[in-house]
C-alpha cells in the first residue's frame, strides 16, 4: 500500500471545521493511493478524481464561507483573492484530468497523486495557515463567533 500522505501536526490549523476537513482530504488521498496501484482501469481513476474533486470543493465552499463569515476578505482582500485563485487553479487541473480521462487518454496514477499530495501540503501549509490565524486572532479578539457550524 502506498501510503500518499501524512497528516502531521504541521497541518493543524487551530480551526477545528478546517483541520477535520484537511484530515478526510487527506485520507481520501490515501484511499486513492490504494485504488490507483498497479494499473487501474480507466473507471477506477475516473471515480477516484471524481471522489477527490467533490469532497476539495466542499472543502473550498467551507474555507470560503469562513473567509466571508469572518471578513477576511474585507481585511486582507489580496490574500482572499489569492487564496481562492489556489482554489480554482486546484480545480481547473483535476477537471482537465477528468477530461483527458473522458477522451480515454492515458493519466499516470503516480504522477496524479504527486500532484495531490504536493498541492494539499502546500495549500494547508500557505494559504490555509494564514487564513487559520486570521480566523483565529478574529474569535479570540472576540471580533465575531460564528452564529452556527459552516456545512
Amino acid at each position: 500500500m502506498r501510503q500518499v500522505m501524512t497528516f502531521d501536526e504541521a497541518f493543524i490549523t487551530g480551526v477545528a471545521e478546517i483541520d477535520d476537513q484537511h484530515r478526510n482530504l487527506i485520507s481520501l488521498t490515501n484511499e486513492a493511493g490504494v485504488m490507483l496501484q498497479g494499473n487501474p482501469r480507466p473507471a477506477v481513476v475516473k471515480n477516484v478524481v471524481q471522489e477527490l474533486l467533490s469532497y476539495a470543493i466542499y472543502h473550498f465552499r467551507t474555507e470560503e464561507a469562513l473567509m466571508r463569515e469572518y471578513g477576511y476578505v474585507e481585511r486582507d482582500r489580496t490574500a482572499a483573492d489569492a487564496h481562492v485563485q489556489c482554489h480554482r487553479s486546484f480545480s481547473a487541473q483535476v477537471v482537465e484530468t477528468q477530461e483527458s480521462l473522458q477522451r480515454g487518454d492515458y493519466v499516470d496514477s503516480d504522477a496524479l497523486l504527486d500532484f495531490l499530495s504536493e498541492w494539499i501540503r502546500g495549500h494547508i501549509l500557505g494559504t490555509d495557515q494564514h487564513l487559520a490565524a486570521f480566523i483565529l486572532a478574529r474569535r479570540q479578539d472576540g471580533e465575531l463567533t460564528p452564529a452556527s457550524p459552516v456545512d
